[in-house]
């Protein structure tokens, strides 16, 4: 009996649905399949590493290497603050139609702007490190915070030749990209478990050294006028703030019918929507951090360990779709295109919220007894991820119609659920607070943007049905 038998016997309508829309977007399976294996490769090296520094450093170890790489996790998003989608939105548009001197300047460009901003937050999260220590009531974290942060330097680097991977919809290539600079990371901790090496200074080192090797060892692959222009000595005389950060010309054959926004235009809604979703996801450990004391926060740490393999669906789904989406002038090819997706995301979460039932229950099987707590935690958590894979289609689809302008409005109603949601219940029932927060916060999303996305469909129908009408007449 045959896949396909089966799965009509079960659901026919539903399935059958699901089976044409898989079997018209071949290729887009194909390159979700692709960049999923960095994925599945980062969900093996860190679930089992995770496990690894669980056991070697316990629950409070645990609690404070999650506080530790949550600032260097801020700082390296505030590094990004939407460059590298913005770049591949449009270095995406100039490959489509082979303008490949459009799409090296809008690379230079972002990577301008991408060492600009991680030096600088670098540098500022450095001097308050002390005061954000104190305010989680550990100081003796202050150098592991700070050093953690040189961290956002390396990840600025090691995003380059990704991105340049992606804008080409070279997938596979980007998927061995990826995958290597994950598993240099895991050989470091599995290193420190081999030779008993644990202690929260030498894992931070670890990731520290292996996050250079894998960003200076892939640079060697990228196009050296993605990195620098052809003539640098004409290029150094006349350079200067506003050079650095000008928009590149953008052709007129590059901007789609759909959204006609520049590059900086685009980039300053990302950025501010970015900073808003960067402290909606960091205000659970931070929160934490302030209320709850250090071995609640491992537990919870923990349970997040769980999300990785929906993060592998999720994060394959949008590096698939993302290049592709950004490349479409026409509002027809939109909405196929929209179709397709939407199929695999329903059939992507349909197949999540079995495994977030039952996969969070071996927390005390695979870290420990101690981590008991984590199961319905992780369950919480997991659903969070289902309900995201559903919204991912319809929110990178979104950005094609020029809702970029919106999604910060959305972002910050969604900060201000999770912040009201954390301060009113997490000194009352812990991290369960933080849980319910997120799954909340993806609640918000779905229907703000599901309407938005479903009013611009509608309303581009009838002007269609309007000029077809008239064209009759």
């Amino acid at each position: 009996m045959s896949l396909k038998s089966i799965a009509f016997a079960f659901c026919p309508s539903l399935w059958n649905r699901l089976w044409h829309v898989l079997s018209d977007s071949r290729q887009g399976v194909k390159d979700v399949i692709v960049s999923a294996i960095p994925q599945l490769v980062g969900v093996v090296t860190g679930f089992f590493g995770s496990v690894l520094i669980a056991r070697g450093l316990g629950p409070t170890g645990m609690g404070q290497y999650a506080l530790i790489m949550s600032l260097a996790g801020v700082a390296t998003v505030l590094s990004d603050l939407g460059i590298g989608q913005t770049s591949i939105r449009y270095a995406s548009r100039a490959a489509a139609i082979e303008d490949i001197s459009t799409q090296m300047s809008v690379l230079r460009w972002s990577l301008r702007w991408r060492l600009s901003l991680v030096f600088l937050i670098t540098t500022l999260f450095f001097l308050i490190a002390p005061y954000i220590a104190r305010m989680w009531h550990s100081e003796a974290l202050i150098p592991y915070l700070r050093l953690g942060l040189l961290g956002g330097i390396f990840a600025a680097l090691a995003s380059v030749p990704t991105i340049y991977y992606q804008s080409i919809k070279r997938f596979a290539t980007n998927a061995s990209v990826t995958s290597a600079q994950r598993i240099i990371s895991f050989a470091g901790i599995l290193a420190l478990s081999v030779f008993s090496l644990w202690s929260l200074l030498n894992l931070v080192i670890v990731n520290l050294v292996a996050s250079a090797i894998g960003a200076f060892a892939f640079l060697v692959l990228v196009p050296k006028a993605a990195l620098w222009p052809q003539d640098v000595m004409r290029t150094l005389k006349g350079l200067s703030l506003r050079r650095i950060f000008a928009s590149p010309d953008i052709r007129h054959g590059i901007n789609n019918g759909l959204d006609a926004s520049s590059p900086a235009g685009f980039l300053r809604f990302q950025m501010l929507s970015t900073i808003i979703v960067m402290a909606t996801m960091q205000t659970d450990v931070w929160m934490m951090g302030y209320f709850l004391d250090e071995s609640k926060i491992g537990v919870y740490s923990v349970a997040a360990r769980f999300t990785l393999p929906l993060a592998i669906a999720l994060g394959a789904l949008n590096t698939a779709l993302w290049p592709r989406a950004s490349g479409i002038t026409c509002p027809q090819h939109l909405m196929r295109l929209l179709k397709k997706t939407l199929g695999i995301s329903v059939l992507a979460a349909l197949t999540m919220s079995v495994y977030s039932v039952f996969a969070p229950i071996l927390a005390p099987v695979i870290f420990g007894v101690e981590y008991e707590k984590s199961c319905l935690l992780g369950q919480l958590l997991c659903l969070r991820y289902c309900l995201a894979t559903l919204i991912c289609p319809i929110g990178v689809i979104g950005y094609s119609y020029g809702f970029v302008r919106v999604y910060w409005l959305i972002n910050l109603i969604q900060l201000f659920s999770v912040l009201v949601i954390n301060m009113m219940f997490l000194p009352k029932i812990g991290a369960l607070a933080s849980t319910i927060a997120l799954i909340i916060n993806e609640i918000i999303g779905v229907v703000c943007i599901g309407w938005l996305v479903l009013w611009r469909i509608t309303r581009d129908r009838m002007r269609t049905q309007k000029g077809n009408s008239y064209e009759y007449d």
